[in-house]
């Protein structure tokens, strides 16, 4: 059985945009995201919207990468980016 991590990195514009929707606390440093099972994960080109309720704004998959870490160890990257409207 693979073991496999998930790891969301942002493009400078997208991680602006999080940063305003969803500001680090100095008690929460990490902001937590719901994604769905890594059997669904989204594809290049995908949307999706991030963030507080009510406040959702959209970041599209720009990359979608994938790192063998040895043996049956797995990291799938998703690089997210704000639509081009946006920057």
């Amino acid at each position: 059985m693979s073991n496999i991590q998930l790891d969301i990195e942002w493009t400078e514009a997208a991680s602006r945009k999080i940063e305003k929707l969803m500001p680090r606390s100095t008690k929460d440093k990490d902001a937590y995201l719901a994604l769905p099972p890594v059997e669904c994960l989204p594809m290049e080109g995908d949307v999706l919207f991030l963030g507080p309720d009510g406040k959702q704004q959209p970041f599209i998959v720009a990359e979608r990468q994938y790192h063998h870490d040895g043996d049956a160890d797995w990291t799938i990257i998703l690089i997210l980016d704000v639509p081009h409207e946006t920057h």
